[in-house]
Formats: structure tokens, C-alpha cells, sequence
């Protein structure tokens, strides 16, 4: 005796709502209610192998224990997030050097420049450009020694005129004696006075100009003021 139709149009588009769900995103609900409807509909001249249904919800245990790994692994990252976060505030007050080419300028007095040469040069040249990108001076340096230092800009522009307070950022490029170029490195020096979370990553601030904590090279304590 053969039986066909076993599924109704119904139960047949039950099954295949239940599929589909699966198949798009299977988490450990779509699982269960995949292998609930297998078995409400399966037929019952040739039921679900024992082995198949142990194999199914060995798959099930095995969904639901890496579901909760991740779960546990997104706790973990934001319980590690937040004590990463709090370690840096504890930055802030210190002094540091960091690689950038950006500096405030206070709109008076003169700014030091600081720098890294590798090696010694014979000449320089310093360009600084404003925050939109236009260019307000360029200069000889003279001799560049090897190692850190810091050229002093009076904060004039190329006509002698005095800049506007603001953020600035510069360029050095420097030859050695037989007109090789010299590698030079600029550096931001200061004090950290904040940390911007607002792009997902801390990040630590500095007259108000940001500092990739990955570009810290050195920190120390900060020098007390004398009263």
C-alpha cells in the first residue's frame, strides 16, 4: 500500500516557511522550529531515523553552545572596553610625545616645531599650512641635527603678517651634504588634556587636536607648575 500526499498544502507551506527561515538565518530558534515541524510532518510509514534525530539535535547543542560563546565573547569585549577606557583617563595630565604634524597656535608669541631627524642634514625647509589647506610660510631652516629638536616659528606668515589663532599643520624636508634627502619625522609634544570617544575608538586630545594612542612614543609625568 502506498500513501502519497502526506503533507496538506497547508502543512507543506508550513514547512517550507520554516525552511526558508532556517536557511537565512539559522539561529537556535529557526533550529528548533525547523526540526519541530520534521517531525509534525514526517512521514509516518518512514519516520526520522533515530541517528538522523540524534545527529539533528547534536547540531542543535552544538548552535546553541557557539551562540553562547559569542555572547560571551561580546560581554567579555565590552567588559575589556570599558576597563581599556577607564586605564586611559589616567592619562590624561601626562606629557608625551606622539608622531603628527599638527599643532595649535595660540594667535600670539612664538610655537615650537618639534621634530626627528635620522640622520644630520645641512639644509631645511619648513612649510606650515593653515586648516584649510592653504600655505602660509616657508622657510629655510638652516642645519638640521640628527635626533629630536624643535625650530621656532614666530607665528608670521610669508608676507610678515601675523597668523590668526587656529590649527595648523607643517612639513619639513631636509638634505644632508651630498643633497641626499634626510628622513624627518614630525612630532606633537604637550600635555593630554582629554579623550574623544566619539569615533568608537579612544582617542586621546591635546589642545584640542586628536592623538592616536598608537602614535604615542614617549610619556612621562607631567613637571609640576612652581607657585
Amino acid at each position: 500500500m502506498t500513501i502519497n500526499g502526506i503533507y496538506g498544502a497547508d502543512q507543506l507551506a508550513a514547512a517550507q516557511a520554516a525552511e526558508s527561515a532556517a536557511t537565512d538565518d539559522l539561529d537556535k530558534d529557526a533550529f528548533l522550529k525547523l526540526l519541530t515541524t520534521q517531525l509534525q510532518h514526517q512521514d509516518p510509514l518512514n519516520p526520522m531515523e533515530n541517528a538522523e534525530f540524534v545527529a539533528q539535535l547534536a547540531q542543535f547543542s552544538s548552535l546553541e553552545q557557539l551562540q553562547g560563546i559569542s555572547d560571551g565573547m561580546e560581554s567579555l569585549y565590552l567588559v575589556n572596553m570599558s576597563m581599556n577606557n577607564a586605564a586611559l583617563t589616567g592619562l590624561i595630565g601626562k606629557d608625551v610625545v606622539a608622531t603628527g604634524d599638527q599643532f595649535h597656535y595660540a594667535g600670539e608669541g612664538d610655537t615650537a616645531l618639534h621634530y626627528d631627524a635620522a640622520s644630520s642634514a645641512t639644509e631645511a625647509t619648513v612649510t606650515i599650512t593653515n586648516e584649510d589647506g592653504k600655505v602660509v610660510y616657508t622657510g629655510a631652516m638652516g642645519a638640521v641635527p640628527q635626533g629630536q629638536a624643535a625650530w621656532t616659528w614666530d607665528g608670521k606668515d610669508q608676507n610678515g603678517q601675523a597668523c590668526p589663532e587656529g590649527d595648523y599643520s607643517f612639513a619639513i624636508t631636509a638634505t644632508d651634504a651630498d643633497g641626499n634627502e634626510v628622513e624627518v619625522t614630525e612630532q606633537m609634544v604637550g600635555r593630554i588634556d582629554g579623550m574623544d570617544l566619539s569615533s568608537g575608538s579612544p582617542l586621546l586630545t591635546m589642545n584640542g587636536l586628536t592623538v592616536d594612542l598608537s602614535s604615542v612614543q614617549s610619556l612621562e609625568e607631567a613637571e609640576t607648575e612652581p607657585e
